[in-house]
């Protein structure tokens, strides 16, 4: 089932960035953790650079002409990606959706970021390496598991968890990374930039005890 945009209105939700270079995708993803019965939600969006569709399409083998016809991927104008397109779309959803924090990948994006606090969002680093992105990863882990997590069947997300694959330190601790250099997974990224930051807000949140102070009955 396609996911409603209009029913996330309202809803907190905490962003992920993951910008790319001249030939990932960006993705912007918007967590929404479950709240008040509704399970938790994904809503994402991705850019190409207009200029290389035809191009990514006869070497990748995978269809963006067609995604970017359904709407599922969007075009930024020229053949690298326009940050300043970027940084207009992303303040539209902030317009629409109640947006805590994104978390963003510090390579490549600390301009934006900046950009993007000016215009009202708080933009915090999640650095790339397995000690911030083990507990999301986890996290997400456990939401698929569950089937807990809502996301329409967004064709391009679902390519991209098709792509993940999992890399383990020696302690145990995960982090993604893709399967073959062709595939992307810049959405499942930046929805475990997301979940790195929601899943810490959660945690700081005061206990009902603390809230309420401890009932007797």
């Amino acid at each position: 089932s396609v996911l409603n945009p209009e029913k996330l209105r309202g809803r907190p939700c905490f962003g992920g960035l993951d910008l790319s270079s001249k030939t990932d995708i960006t993705a912007f993803v918007l967590f929404f953790p479950a709240a008040n019965g509704n399970r938790a939600a994904v809503l994402p969006t991705f850019w190409i650079p207009e200029d290389t569709i035809a191009e990514r399409f006869a070497k990748d083998k995978v269809p963006y002409p067609q995604w970017v016809k359904q709407g599922f991927i969007q075009t930024t104008p020229g053949n690298v990606i326009d940050q300043a397109f970027i940084r207009s779309e992303i303040c539209r959803l902030k317009g629409q959706f109640d947006i805590r924090e994104v978390g963003f990948d510090p390579w490549n994006a600390n301009q934006l970021a900046l950009d993007l606090t000016d215009d009202g969002l708080t933009m915090v680093e999640v650095r790339q390496g397995f000690k911030t992105m083990s507990p999301a990863m986890r996290e997400l882990e456990k939401l698929l598991v569950g089937k807990e997590l809502e996301h329409g069947g967004n064709p391009v997300l679902r390519w991209m968890f098709g792509n993940l694959a999992v890399k383990k330190d020696e302690n145990d601790n995960i982090r993604p990374v893709k399967d073959k250099s062709t595939e992307r997974i810049d959405g499942i990224v930046a929805l475990i930039n997301a979940l790195a930051r929601a899943s810490l807000q959660e945690a700081a949140k005061p206990s009902k005890y603390e809230t309420e102070g401890i009932v007797s009955v």
